[in-house]
């Protein structure tokens, strides 16, 4: 998943539902984790799915 974070990034379109989107969502969330001193991080596990991980500190 190296690219995930990128904006306007899209999986294939083989993959991609009708509606679609610009790719822009998780380029976002990282980009507001990174501004509030945090992280985000993204697992796949094939056939199962994938999960994220955000990360923000406490003050």
């Amino acid at each position: 998943l190296p690219h995930i974070f990128d904006r306007f990034y899209r999986v294939d379109k083989a993959r991609s539902r009708d509606g679609g989107g610009v790719g822009l969502g998780l380029s976002i969330c990282h980009w507001i984790a990174q501004a509030h001193g945090g992280s985000i991080e993204a697992g796949n596990a094939p056939g199962q799915g994938a999960t994220f991980k955000v990360h923000l500190p406490i003050y």
